[in-house]
């Protein structure tokens, strides 16, 4: 079946998808149309978890066995990627569409997190006697406010950039980015600036959709992007 490839022009930039993506959904092909069924039925046979992205309706979707359980609207979403002012660098890998992603590292690893503990040892009479000390409740792994903020690697060369607000890119941060990168490489240290899928969403929500983006989690991408 066939897949639309895109990749990135060589520059600094940040380039806005959602003016093309109604574009893009109305040219979907039958056969691409056939192929994004294909690849959510695969998803749907199991009980997990998955998300559809999709740039034309704006939204970021949470479903389980085809039906949605939550929506996410995203007022923007890029393609940002990093080129030195004087040339050189690696292209980003191609991105094709329609596609299922998958997590390889993401911020919601730690919200399953467990401490276990390093002896196993039976409890002593006086242990259980002893009346608790009153203090501040101790946290959790993974508990507390969770950032509006955060990257998810995904298995196709490619970062989710998840944020509250637009990054704001001029000249003056491209030349800062480009001399950190330049000195980097003089000390001998491998600069690193992957490619990154953009997702601006609200704070509440980003929050909420934390915990979703770990290691394993599958993202179904319709055609925009």
């Amino acid at each position: 079946m066939p897949t639309r490839r895109y990749r990135p022009a060589r520059a600094f930039f940040f380039s806005s998808l959602l003016l093309v993506a109604a574009t893009a959904r109305a040219q979907e092909a039958p056969a691409t149309r056939l192929r994004l069924a294909e690849l959510e039925s695969e998803l749907a046979k199991k009980p997990d978890l998955y998300l559809v992205l999709d740039p034309a309706a704006g939204q970021l979707e949470v479903r389980a066995r085809g039906l949605a359980l939550n929506t996410v609207p995203f007022t923007e979403l890029s393609l940002l990627t990093f080129r030195p002012l004087l040339g050189g660098g690696e292209e980003p890998p191609a991105l094709e569409v329609p596609a299922v992603w998958k997590v390889t590292e993401g911020p919601g690893d730690a919200d399953r997190e467990t401490i276990a503990p390093t002896t196993l040892r039976p409890y002593s009479e006086e242990e259980e006697m002893a009346e608790p000390v009153a203090g501040a409740p101790e946290k959790k792994p993974g508990t507390g406010e969770k950032p509006s903020s955060y990257r998810v690697r995904l298995d196709n060369g490619w970062q989710l950039f998840v944020v509250d607000e637009a990054p704001r890119l001029g000249w003056l941060r491209r030349f800062a980015a480009s001399v950190r990168s330049g000195w980097q490489r003089l000390q001998g240290r491998q600069p690193g600036h992957p490619p990154l899928i953009t997702l601006v969403v609200a704070s509440d929500d980003a929050r909420r959709l934390h915990h979703l983006f770990r290691t394993g989690t599958p993202i179904l991408v319709r055609a925009g992007v």
